[in-house]
C-alpha cells in the first residue's frame, strides 16, 4: 500500500519549508564521487586513495580534503583534479542510488511547503545528479556551492536558503546525513533530521 505522508504525518502548523541536502541524504553519490575523485588524483598526481581514507573526509570541500588525501599537494594540483573529477563524474551516475523514501517525502510535500536544496556541492556537479534522478522540479530553490564563500559546517548556506525562503528559522526542519551538514543547520538555528541510511 503507498504510504500517504500527509494524511499520517501531518506536519505542525509551524513547519512551513524543508531544506534537503543532497550528497548522501537524497542520493547516496560516495561510490561515484569517490571513483570520479580516484580517477582524477591518478590522473593528476600519479596516487591511488583508497576508499577508508577517503570515507574519513565526508561532508568536507574538496579544497579542504584534497590536501589531507594527498600531502604537499599544490594548488594547481587541487585545481586540476576539481576539474577532471568534473568530467569522471558524469560517467559515473550508474553508481548513485537514490534515497527513495525520502524522495517521496520531498515529493509529497512540495506542493504545500517550500523545499529548498542546500548543498555545498559545486552547481555542474550537483545539476547532474538531480537531472540523473528527475528531482530538479521539486524544489523551489538551489543553493549550491557556488553561492557561498563559506562550505559546511559554516552556516552560510542555510542563512541564504532562509533568505530566499522568507521563512523564519523555527518554521524549517532540514535533512542532513554528516555531522558537517548537521553543524551547519544547528549553528544557523535550524532543526534537522539525521539521515544515517538509505532503507
Amino acid at each position: 500500500m503507498e504510504y500517504d505522508y500527509q494524511e499520517r504525518h501531518r506536519m505542525p502548523r509551524t513547519i512551513k519549508g524543508f531544506f534537503f541536502d543532497l550528497d548522501g541524504t537524497l542520493i547516496d553519490t560516495e561510490e561515484a564521487n569517490f571513483q570520479a575523485y580516484k580517477k582524477a588524483i591518478n590522473s593528476v598526481c600519479g596516487i591511488n586513495i583508497i576508499k577508508s581514507q577517503y570515507r574519513k573526509t565526508n561532508g568536507m570541500v574538496y579544497s579542504d580534503f584534497l590536501p589531507i588525501l594527498v600531502p604537499n599537494i599544490k594548488p594547481s594540483e587541487i585545481k586540476k583534479i576539481s576539474e577532471q573529477k568534473k568530467e569522471f563524474y558524469k560517467t559515473q551516475m550508474h553508481l548513485t542510488k537514490p534515497n527513495i523514501f525520502l524522495i517521496d517525502f520531498l515529493k509529497r510535500m512540495a506542493d504545500d511547503y517550500t523545499t529548498i536544496l542546500v548543498t555545498t556541492a559545486k552547481k555542474d556537479n550537483a545539476n547532474t545528479v538531480l537531472e540523473e534522478h528527475r528531482i530538479t522540479k521539486q524544489f523551489d530553490f538551489m543553493v549550491f556551492g557556488d553561492d557561498v564563500k563559506k562550505m559546511k559546517p559554516n552556516p552560510e548556506a542555510y542563512k541564504v536558503a532562509l533568505k530566499l525562503s522568507g521563512l523564519k528559522k523555527d518554521e524549517v526542519v532540514a535533512f542532513e546525513d554528516s555531522q558537517v551538514g548537521i553543524s551547519a543547520a544547528h549553528s544557523a538555528g535550524i532543526s534537522t533530521i539525521h539521515i544515517r541510511s538509505f532503507l
